[in-house]
């Protein structure tokens, strides 16, 4: 990951007493801003101690917090993420076109072992695809929960869907009798998260008995099958929101931009879905338009078009020691 990193070499503080009737001339000003580009995490946080940059623009990984922590000329925001670590599935490509089956993978992929073992509790367990600093997100009005491993639910149900197991290879059948498997993507030179999220999401596969394998693609190609509607069963990838409007869901799953480029990457269909759009896009009270977004939500957590497998916390260091008076913003954190 290449990270944006700013260095302010003035000695004047950052803020000032200033007020509005002030000439612009005249108020707090740094004397150069200077942009680094530091590819490795670990020479950004080195870089960071020395004082040789006062903020990093990205985020670091929660292994780097107790150093950071203990360091009195370095400040730590911390925020629930408004996005989340996620795996996008097919909803066009046999048998994951069948709910049940992207419902069963939901059911067995363990995503406590993410929140405890791979961010050390630098995150929390969410489903629903608003994320849960969004005013209109229902996580807590879900009915149930895709946190722990419960792959026996997800047993049950690819049972009674008739996805039977061959008793040769024991992997299951496609409810037509067609042998199939599942290949979790990620992008070729992956971060130890991602490379984790991949191995448990075909270890809950697995546990389904389903034939499952994890592979590696350029990023820039990946993402350009998603645009245009390519082949692929799932990918994982990240989401990360800069507002809490939610007019997104008129779009992003909307079944008539299945087809339409850079649109629904899911190729989500639903037509109980569809149903509420006109709602949430043009009802004129709260009410109503809650009520569209509530729905919509329980409808995509039924039917799976998109895993969410982490919503981490957000971490990012800068000095305090030169500059005060930093802004911490949810959407933008510190830059």
């Amino acid at each position: 990951m290449v990270a944006l990193l700013v260095v302010s070499i003035s000695e004047i503080p950052l803020v000032n007493s200033y007020s509005e009737s002030d000439s612009l001339q005249t108020g707090p000003y740094v004397d150069e801003v200077v942009f680094r580009v530091i590819a490795n995490q670990d020479q950004r946080i080195l870089a960071l101690q020395s004082g040789e940059i006062e903020m990093d623009t990205s985020f670091f990984d929660p292994p780097y917090f107790p150093q950071l922590d203990v360091d009195l000329d370095i400040d730590i925001f911390r925020s629930t993420r408004n996005g989340y670590g996620q795996i996008t599935i097919n909803c066009n490509k046999y048998p994951l076109n069948m709910s049940v089956l992207r419902r069963a993978f939901a059911f067995a992929f363990n995503k406590t072992t993410i929140t405890v073992d791979a961010l050390d509790g630098f995150s929390q367990e969410h489903d629903s695809l608003v994320p849960f600093p969004n005013g209109w997100c229902i996580e807590s009005d879900l009915d149930y929960h895709y946190y722990t491993n419960r792959s026996d639910i997800g047993n049950n149900i690819l049972d009674e869907a008739d996805f039977l197991i061959n008793e040769t290879t024991g992997y299951r059948l496609a409810p037509n009798g067609s042998a199939f498997s599942i290949e979790i993507e990620i992008a070729a030179v992956p971060d130890e998260i991602s490379h984790n999220v991949a191995q448990i999401g075909v270890d809950a596969l697995h546990s389904l008995h389903i034939d499952a394998e994890m592979d590696y693609a350029d990023y820039n190609e990946l993402c350009s099958r998603l645009d245009n509607h390519g082949d692929y069963d799932m990918v994982f990838n990240k989401k990360r929101f800069y507002t809490n409007d939610v007019d997104w869901l008129a779009y992003e799953y909307w079944s008539d931009n299945a087809d339409v480029y850079g649109e629904n990457p899911t190729n989500f269909r639903n037509d109980s879905y569809d149903g509420w759009r006109g709602q949430l896009l043009h009802s004129s009270t709260y009410e109503e338009v809650y009520e569209a977004a509530a729905e919509m939500q329980r409808i995509l957590h039924y039917n799976v078009p998109r895993l969410v497998v982490y919503e981490n916390t957000y971490l990012q260091a800068y000095r305090n020691d030169q500059f005060t008076g930093h802004v911490e913003d949810l959407g933008q954190g510190i830059s």
